[in-house]
């Protein structure tokens, strides 16, 4: 009992009550939601409700490894941003019904990246010894990071769509495309606008031709998406850089609802 407990309950030292609430709301729901997948045998889904229960552990394993303090504004937003990217977004089609939905949590992604990436960087600075950083390089190593951060959550929307068969790249349709593959042997881009519909033929397991026709369109199967992604992610993490620099570099006092944002070192240090 008590180790069921843990798991409902588990979050950093510092979190308070509130927080923890949230986290024993997110897991319960999420484990309710994984129960339902198994004897329907829907593995992808149920995949990514596993790794929700392990991002959820994100929080206490960072304060873990790096000693350091995350404030609650912090801590709600990640748990928050999680559930609202994976549950919400993905399993409940939030992404479908809310168009808007998955550009602003992209945004959130890449502004809070580079806050974390900036108290990563930021605590070094402080705390090192012979390291005295400039507030300009700081604010570059923020923006890297966050960027980064961003790439690697896009190879691991690829890598669900093509090994566990999800669709986590949205498709769109569109009404024009460009192509050198559909003129190989003059090694010419060829352009195809205003499409109507595209068809596509494929064969089910007793051989007979299946006949899917998408309207309006070419069915993009998630360039746009990827890329219209890491641009809201750049301007998430350009605005943090900006608040980073200006925090580091100006008034602290000024900018310091940016600490909200900030990991302290931890007592223990």
């Amino acid at each position: 009992m008590n180790i069921i407990k843990r798991f409902f309950t588990s979050s950093t030292t510092t979190a308070n009550k509130k927080i923890v609430v949230v986290y024993v709301i997110f897991r319960a729901i999420a484990v309710f939601m994984l129960i339902n997948q198994i004897p329907m045998q829907r593995w992808g889904d149920a995949f990514l409700l596993i790794l929700t229960l392990v991002l959820f552990a994100i929080p206490q394993l960072v304060e873990r490894v790096f000693k350091i303090e995350i404030p609650n504004l912090l801590e709600l937003i990640i748990i928050v941003f999680i559930f609202s990217s994976t549950i919400l977004g993905e399993l409940s089609d939030f992404y479908g019904y809310f168009k808007i939905w998955d550009t602003a949590f992209h945004t959130l992604n890449g502004f809070l990246a580079a806050g974390v990436g900036f108290s990563l960087v930021y605590l070094l600075n402080k705390n090192a010894k012979g390291i005295n950083l400039s507030p300009l390089f700081l604010a570059i190593v923020t923006f890297c990071f966050s960027m980064t951060v961003g790439v690697m959550w896009e190879f691991f929307e690829y890598s669900a769509d093509r090994w566990v068969n999800l669709d986590m790249q949205k498709d769109r349709i569109v009404q024009e495309i460009s192509s050198v593959s559909i003129d190989v042997e003059n090694n010419a881009v060829y352009r195809i606008e205003d499409i109507q519909r595209t068809v596509i033929e494929s064969k089910d397991p007793s051989g007979d031709i299946i006949e899917t026709v998408i309207d309006h369109g070419y069915l993009d199967i998630g360039i746009i998406d990827t890329m219209k992604d890491l641009f809201v992610n750049l301007i998430g993490a350009i605005v943090f850089s900006v608040l980073g620099y200006l925090y580091a570099r100006h008034n602290q006092k000024k900018y310091r609802f940016v600490r909200n944002f900030i990991p302290k070192k931890g007592k223990s240090e």
